[in-house]
């Protein structure tokens, strides 16, 4: 058993692929119950600060004839990337046709989003960045899979922000004054009181994100 300290992109699906596990073992390990309680999200985790405890690979045995050439599979579960495509005015991006790019690789066919601008696509669960092609090309996002922060600690609140349009600055953890302006124009663009508790107010930020 060991203890795998998080470094920036890390999150327990690529943990696990790296170890050779499925992420949910590692998530619901006994040793991992406090990161568990803590985090509550297996893909937003601290940098630096977490340790995920992944436990000695269990040995498995397999009767095979010699002399003969034997295939075997690793298998595994791929990850999932969600995204939702929204206008300025926070109204979907219905039926919007994309081209997605997964660590370099532009896959062949576009596709289109949903009618709730949703777009659902399964990625290799030690992806490092996707590109999403949008009108036509003109538009490139692009994503960084796993370095989303969560959603009680300033840089997780800062990426969503920047994510919903609000933010502009740098995702540096620093309370700035663009910072502020950025909280101060998501509470008036959500008709939320000014006094509006900071917690509350990261907790409706996570929620309108993950949303």
């Amino acid at each position: 058993m060991k203890a795998h300290r998080v470094r920036a992109g890390d999150c327990f699906t690529s943990i696990a692929y790296e170890n050779g596990f499925f992420w949910q073992t590692l998530w619901d390990h006994p040793e991992n119950r406090a990161l568990r309680e803590l985090r509550r999200d297996p893909f937003t985790l601290v940098p630096g600060a977490d340790k995920v405890v992944v436990p000695d690979p269990r040995p498995k045995e397999e009767s095979c004839q010699t002399a003969k050439v034997h295939t075997f599979r690793r298998r595994g579960v791929p990850a999932k990337l969600r995204i939702r495509l929204l206008d300025h005015e926070g109204r979907p991006r219905a039926n919007e046709e994309y081209f997605l790019e997964v660590d370099g690789e532009l896959r062949p066919n576009d596709k289109k989003a949903d009618g709730d601008g949703r777009i659902e696509e399964f990625i290799p669960n030690n992806a490092r960045q996707a590109r999403l092609f949008l009108s036509g090309g003109e538009e490139v996002v692009t994503i960084a899979l796993g370095y989303l922060q969560p959603s009680d600690e300033i840089r997780g609140v800062q990426s969503r922000l920047a994510n919903l349009g609000f933010y502009h600055g740098e995702v540096d953890g620093q309370r700035s004054p663009a910072f502020a302006d950025a909280l101060a124009r998501f509470r008036a663009a959500h008709d939320l009181d000014e006094s509006l508790p900071e917690d509350d107010t990261f907790q409706e930020i996570e929620r309108r994100h993950e949303g």
